[in-house]
């Protein structure tokens, strides 16, 4: 399987599988909308990529970074693709493409909640690709997450870059 990228920008051709995937991907409280996204279009520190499988909208991810780090706040898979190593492909190519530590959010495990099940396999994802956690916890009004990191080491500062487009970092694997 090999992937190609595009960079998201408002005259993007598959805005609408972007939208829809956002929409399907991410709880109302959670969701950042796509206008959100494009606003950073002209950054040279924040990219919004799309990814394709041949001529196939396979998923999307934000990531801003600095010199340290780079950090993904919004990352998702077509449903249907899921489970089918698009997203550990992704992360290959996101790490080759910023050569530094990648940073993300997930929910925690350790808070009473009704997706359990769903936590679990999401860290269980992101450990089998070489996360660690950083035993770093962000709030974000009633929510609140773990830092997961891939890289040397985590470093505090580093995560000064947090993504404009809050509240979270999530990943709909």
């Amino acid at each position: 399987m090999s992937l190609t990228s595009q960079i998201i920008t408002a005259d993007f051709p598959d805005l609408d599988k972007v939208e829809a995937l956002n929409n399907e991907g991410f709880p109302e409280e959670e969701r950042i909308p796509l206008s959100e996204f494009l606003r950073y279009e002209e950054q040279e520190d924040a990219n919004f990529f799309a990814f394709y499988h041949e001529k196939e909208f396979v998923g999307f991810a934000f990531a801003i970074s600095n010199a340290q780090a780079f950090y993904v706040s919004f990352f998702a898979i077509m449903p249907h693709l899921r489970s089918h190593g698009y997203g550990g492909e992704i992360i290959e190519k996101l790490v080759n493409f910023y050569q530094r530590t990648m940073l993300l959010e997930i929910e925690r495990l350790d808070e009473p909640c009704d997706n359990l099940e769903q936590r679990q396999a999401r860290w269980d994802f992101y450990h089998s690709k070489g996360f660690r956690s950083s035993n770093a916890f962000l709030e974000y009004e009633d929510l609140s997450f773990e830092i997961l990191y891939r890289g040397d080491s985590f470093d505090e500062e580093s995560f000064s870059i947090q993504s404009p487009c809050q509240p979270s970092s999530h990943s709909s694997q």
